[in-house]
């Protein structure tokens, strides 16, 4: 068992952004271990269509009659209510996705579908784990082979806003991707391209997918390892703090696991 306090060897992205967001949830949920998970159809419909997304990178083909019976199966289990409109927003995105990849990334290859990563983190016991929805491998404009480091995400038909793209939270999940591909693989950093393929449900018809190219220079790079050392240390220095900014959506608001104003300090994390 680690001594670190989680009780897990690893970190991950989703860890990390979850102490940045706020460290005292981040200690409910990774230390604590209080689960406040409530089922979401949102969730659920993510699950499925990355599944045929992942199917279709490695084998060119997806299966809409099974993804029809898992989001009807899903549905029925949990009561979300009427699975259709799912179903017809799901077979939408898995339909697109054959011309979207051969329009932004012509003749690709994939390299891998939901690669593993758990890599050594410098100055650290713990590794970093993660797993990247898509490798593909690309010709640029100029015909020069690009590895491309691809993450779906699914979303409304409105997709992101101005500032969710620019937020380098968002970014640093693909920078960390790309910062320990470049090491496991030897590649330099150069060579390797990071981008979020939105899955816009409800979308017009072929507007369902939506790249999303991040650079992912130097100075990302930089930050989004310095990210990651500063929750290590702040982690097993037993620091956790509420970040009152973002309450709004917190599970744990109003909770006894996260009272008031009268029993916590007016401490927010730095953003």
């Amino acid at each position: 068992m680690t001594n670190f306090p989680t009780g897990k060897p690893h970190v991950s992205y989703s860890e990390i952004r979850a102490w940045k967001d706020c460290s005292w949830r981040h200690k409910l949920v990774y230390i604590d271990k209080i689960d406040m998970f409530k089922p979401s159809p949102n969730i659920d419909f993510g699950t499925h269509v990355h599944l045929e997304c992942e199917d279709f990178l490695k084998n060119r083909t997806f299966n809409l009659d099974r993804l029809e019976r898992n989001i009807q199966s899903g549905w029925k289990t949990k009561g979300f209510g009427n699975p259709e409109p799912w179903i017809r927003e799901a077979k939408q995105i898995i339909e697109e996705i054959p011309t979207f990849l051969d329009d932004n990334f012509p003749d690709w290859e994939c390299i891998a579908s939901e690669h593993a990563l758990y890599e050594s983190i410098s100055g650290h016991d713990v590794k970093f784990k993660g797993f990247i929805d898509g490798m593909i491998r690309a010709k640029n404009k100029r015909g020069q082979d690009r590895l491309w480091l691809i993450d779906w995400k699914t979303t409304s038909a409105r997709g992101w806003t101005t500032d969710k793209r620019r937020d380098f939270l968002v970014q640093a999940q693909l920078a960390l991707y790309k910062y320990y591909t470049s090491q496991k693989f030897e590649v330099d950093p150069k060579e390797i391209k990071c981008g979020f393929v939105l899955l816009k449900r409800g979308a017009k018809q072929g507007k369902a997918c939506e790249l999303i190219d991040i650079s992912v220079g130097p100075k990302v790079l930089e930050n989004a390892n310095k990210l990651v050392t500063s929750m290590i240390t702040s982690v097993a220095s037993g620091k956790a703090i509420k970040n009152r900014m973002s309450c709004t959506y917190c599970e744990f608001k109003g909770t006894d696991h996260c009272p008031g104003s009268a029993d916590f300090p007016a401490f927010t994390t730095s953003r």
